[in-house]
């Protein structure tokens, strides 16, 4: 059965998700900034890495949906919070370069990318 609960013969043709791989300091960047959203206000962390893992869910649903640059980074929004998850598509995964603040040390993690 399809992990959506739809029988085979309705999942055929679509497109299953890839799984997600982070960077180390991708990881670190989660974190480090669910900390300080929680210690803006108590709930305020959760409500930040629920909005992560929803962006999650629809980057290794529908990889190609957000425009590569010409190094084949890819950048999606988040909602309500100033955050970017940066992600590469590798041939079995969903690779996460990062979670970056929008507006502060642009580019800090283009290292990452090697």
């Amino acid at each position: 059965m399809h992990p959506g609960g739809r029988g085979n013969d309705e999942s055929k043709g679509l497109p299953e998700e890839k799984h997600v791989v982070f960077h180390p300091e991708a990881l670190y960047d989660l974190i480090d900034a669910a900390h300080y959203y929680e210690a803006c206000a108590e709930g305020l962390g959760d409500r930040f890495l629920d909005n992560v893992e929803k962006a999650l869910h629809v980057i290794s649903g529908n990889p190609l949906l957000f425009v590569a640059d010409e190094l084949g980074r890819r950048k999606y929004v988040l909602k309500k919070f100033p955050y970017l998850i940066i992600y590469k598509i590798k041939e079995d995964c969903i690779y996460v370069l990062a979670a970056a603040h929008g507006k502060r040390k642009p580019g800090y993690w283009e290292s990452r990318d090697s």
